[in-house]
């Protein structure tokens, strides 16, 4: 998987992206994008955004592991259906409902979506009929832009488009894997550190774990002295991770993090995207079926406020109307 990421050098054999039968976008040329559009390639898209990951991660965190699930989601791509070939895009490193703290970079949920339909309306003119966006970050907004361009190229722009990761981070967050996460791992998990993974929200036991198989030279040395900050989910406020109890930019317990717990989840997710993947490669599912839980909730859509000025002016307006009617 990673040496389909390498760049061309003397250190790469000329055809080693037809072999992989993966390709970056970056590195290809309009003719080359011309035939793969032609035969049928499925194209891979990250996006996350920088956003502080507490005192011991870098703010790429999310970027970063939104590249390497962007490299899984392309190696499923090709175990699933070796005759298709896999085009990914750039990592786009922006992104809505961030920690506002210092060094984050927050996008408007409006220009997210906005984005990611101009992207995928281009893929759509060069041909392209396949997209797969993939992302490491858990803002809710920032998940459900994600499934609305999803929807949004899938019905107007003739490109099946789903969000990937949208309902597997929704899952991970909401607790709904500590079970196979613990079969996974190498001695089951504790009561204790049960307790801590469904609160493990934010630059915590997981993603530090992440960084540490794959990045450890940007992990703090000191991380192993992290006191856990747990909060439970009903008492979760926006910029929690920056408030007492939590205090540090973190909400979870990094100081439990080691790699050897990164690959034991990865293969819980791993199974998540096999699934996801085979129903989209097979055009069985409903569309619906790959979207976050959290794009049927009103309050996180990205209209939602447009929706509430237009319902409270015509309530005005009918009140209005109706007390004109009553005074004549």
């Amino acid at each position: 998987m990673d040496d389909a990421f390498q760049p061309r050098g003397e250190d790469r054999p000329e055809d080693s992206r037809a072999n992989a039968g993966v390709h970056r976008l970056i590195e290809l040329s309009s003719p080359e994008v011309e035939g793969l559009a032609a035969s049928g390639a499925v194209v891979v898209l990250p996006i996350s955004p920088l956003e502080e990951h507490g005192p011991h991660l870098p703010l790429g965190t999310d970027a970063l592991l939104a590249e390497h699930f962007a490299g899984l989601c392309a190696e499923i791509l090709r175990e699933q259906k070796p005759e298709t070939p896999v085009v990914v895009a750039p990592l786009i490193p922006l992104g809505a409902h961030v920690f506002r703290f210092m060094g984050s970079i927050n996008i408007r949920q409006r220009v997210i979506r906005n984005l990611l339909v101009d992207c995928g309306g281009s893929l759509s003119k060069a041909g392209f009929d396949q997209l797969i966006i993939v992302s490491s970050h858990g803002g809710p907004r920032h998940m459900v832009a994600l499934d609305e361009a999803a929807t949004a190229l899938s019905r107007r722009h003739r490109i099946k488009t789903i969000s990937l990761t949208s309902q597997i981070i929704f899952r991970f967050l909401s607790g709904k894997l500590v079970d196979r996460i613990s079969d996974a791992c190498e001695r089951p998990l504790t009561d204790e550190e049960r307790t801590a993974l469904t609160m493990d929200y934010h630059g915590g036991w997981w993603e530090t774990a992440m960084m540490l198989m794959l990045r450890p030279d940007l992990v703090a040395d000191d991380y192993t002295e992290l006191r856990d900050a747990l909060v439970p989910r009903h008492k979760l406020r926006h910029n929690t991770p920056l408030n007492p109890p939590a205090g540090q930019g973190y909400l979870g317990a990094p100081g439990r993090a080691d790699a050897s717990f990164a690959k034991a989840s990865l293969v819980v997710l791993r199974q998540e995207a096999e699934q996801i993947i085979g129903d989209f490669l097979s055009g069985q599912q409903k569309m619906k079926r790959f979207r976050s839980p959290l794009y049927r909730m009103p309050l996180f859509r990205t209209n939602f406020w447009i929706w509430v000025i237009v319902a409270v002016v015509a309530v005005l307006i009918a009140i209005r109307v109706l007390s004109q009617q009553l005074m004549q």
